[in-house]
């Protein structure tokens, strides 16, 4: 199939670390055609191509492109590829969605941080307290306990919704004892939902 076009060698380098070369291919910006399809060539891949200066170009393997025999032509893989000088950085830059408790400094390296710091106030950590304290004489204690633990480690995270739910199912039948925390509990509830 590609023996009417200039063809050359290139190399595969797999994801997995294995070299494979001397693979005869015709190379285009954004196609390599290969007639090897014993190859076994992967998304994430990538080819290296060696220019007449010695110099090396990289394509990514976007697409492998595996093509069933068809008329005259072979089994073949019509390669999209990106080549890697060209791939835009910025674009493929980590995206941070964090949610900090406390006073962690946070550290960004070609990233875009759209993380939320809450810091847990000491009226937070004394409401807890007080709540556990609330807590101390029921028969389910260990569990609600358990369940207030939880609420603090979620304060400003979008799992306080869960975690408050999961502690006003706990104490369902000790409302009387709890419901003057009931305020303060929905102003964190509020809190981690926007």
């Amino acid at each position: 199939m590609l023996s009417s076009f200039p063809r050359e060698k290139v190399k595969l380098l797999k994801k997995n670390s294995i070299i494979i070369e001397d693979i005869d291919a015709l190379v285009q910006s954004d196609l390599i055609l290969i007639e090897d399809a014993t190859l076994d060539i992967e998304e994430g891949d990538t080819i290296e191509r060696v220019l007449p200066t010695g110099k090396s170009e990289y394509y990514l393997v976007l697409d492998r492109g595996f093509h069933k025999a068809f008329g005259r032509f072979k089994d073949h893989y019509q390669v999209s590829v990106k080549k890697q000088s060209s791939i835009d950085l910025t674009r493929n830059e980590n995206v941070v969605n964090n949610y900090n408790i406390g006073t962690a400094e946070k550290v960004n390296i070609n990233s875009t941080d759209n993380s939320v710091t809450y810091n847990i106030t000491t009226e937070d950590v004394a409401l807890m307290e007080a709540l556990k304290m609330a807590a101390k004489d029921l028969e389910n204690k260990d569990a609600v306990i358990q369940s207030i633990e939880e609420m603090k480690s979620s304060i400003g995270k979008k799992s306080f919704a869960e975690k408050y739910n999961a502690f006003i199912q706990g104490v369902a039948n000790h409302m009387t004892i709890f419901a003057p925390f009931i305020p303060a509990l929905t102003q964190l509830l509020t809190n981690s939902i926007n």
